[in-house]
């Protein structure tokens, strides 16, 4: 069921087709851009030039060819995710081409690919190693409902990150090569192989993606990667009991704080909680950092620029779940310290304080 997991050329096959899909939405936009384009205006938007903002048909088509290439029992775990994510997916693209899918609407269709997930697997969140709380989840409508509410805040907080080239993308790669190392330390070489499979398909749209910006991975692809990311997180400790579900949190942790600060913030603003804006750690680095520092560059470079100072405190995280992934108290305290690092770096960007070599 289980059998050990090696990689081969056949792998790449699927961010192959990722990246050709990506490739011809660019080259094709003067026919589809009357709906894929995403416009310079608002509040959240750096970039220079209406850009086509469906790289999530190039991802899922690339997940499609890895599922067809796939076999055994990971091809069936494998479609039962796809299967489930369609809800999440077609919302976020439906938002992509008419602009009139609210983030509520989202969430909640991303609930029912969490339900559909649950349905089709049955893989729920049973324990959160939390006394008291896994009292709770042992019942099974608790554990169902609470698992699609942790489902869906990934998922829109995948989408809350997509905000320049490659930091989203760049983001959900190292998410899933993290949660693929932890698979590989338990002897889970499933889960490993389906980690493999989206990091490769992820990485044929990021070579498009960044570090120009040809094209951005839209709703779409924000809520299908956010959704494959999390379920694949609930999954990881469900079928290994020796991974605690603190792991999983602590290597989603950068796109769970982002969200978790963002709507504190903004209670404390008296602002909506889905109202966009350009207040995020990312679109200050931008401004306050990135601008700053390299002005001369042109902006699309500029624009990408950002997502590495997100990839280093992403990997972090990762990297003290990779590492200790069966220490509850390790990873507990490791996440709110994470939290704590990204509020004083939060506070420091904010108020303008750059870095520099001789504050290293």
């Amino acid at each position: 069921m289980n059998q050990p997991f090696s990689f081969s050329i056949e792998h790449l096959v699927p961010g192959i087709i990722s990246f050709v899909v990506s490739v011809l939405l660019v080259v094709s936009k003067k026919w589809h851009g009357k709906h894929s384009l995403d416009t310079t205006d608002g509040v959240q938007k750096f970039h220079v030039a209406p850009t086509p903002r469906i790289g999530g048909v190039a991802i899922f088509l690339g997940l499609i060819c890895a599922w067809c290439l796939a076999s055994g029992s990971t091809a069936q775990l494998f479609g039962q995710m796809l299967i489930a994510s369609l809800p999440a997916f077609a919302a976020g693209l439906l938002e992509d081409v008419t602009k009139k899918v609210g983030v509520r609407d989202r969430l909640v269709a991303t609930m029912l690919s969490a339900v559909a997930a649950w349905w089709l697997t049955g893989y729920s969140l049973t324990r959160v190693d939390v006394w008291g709380v896994d009292v709770l989840l042992a019942y099974a409508p608790i554990s169902i409902a609470f698992t699609a509410f942790a489902i869906a805040g990934v998922a829109n907080a995948t989408n809350i990150i997509d905000g320049f080239n490659g930091l989203a993308s760049g983001t959900v790669m190292i998410c899933f090569t993290a949660l693929g190392l932890i698979a590989w330390q338990v002897g889970d070489f499933q889960l490993l192989q389906l980690c493999v499979i989206m990091t490769v398909v992820t990485g044929g749209f990021f070579v498009v993606n960044f570090p120009f910006g040809k094209l951005f991975m839209g709703d779409g692809g924000a809520y299908l990667l956010g959704f494959l990311l999390a379920w694949v997180a609930v999954m990881l400790p469900m079928r290994n009991p020796q991974v605690s579900v603190w792991a999983p949190l602590l290597v989603c942790g950068y796109p769970v704080i982002e969200t978790i600060f963002s709507m504190g913030r903004r209670y404390w603003n008296k602002t909506h909680a889905g109202q966009p804006d350009s207040a995020h750690l990312h679109s200050l680095i931008k401004v306050n950092v990135v601008n700053r520092r390299v002005p001369h560059l042109p902006q699309p470079i500029r624009n990408s620029l950002v997502a590495p100072f997100c990839w280093v405190f992403t990997g972090l995280l990762s990297g003290f779940a990779v590492w200790q992934y069966n220490r509850i108290d390790f990873l507990v305290a490791a996440w709110f310290g994470g939290f704590i690092v990204y509020a004083m770096l939060y506070d420091r960007v904010r108020r303008g304080v750059t870095f520099s070599v001789h504050q290293m």
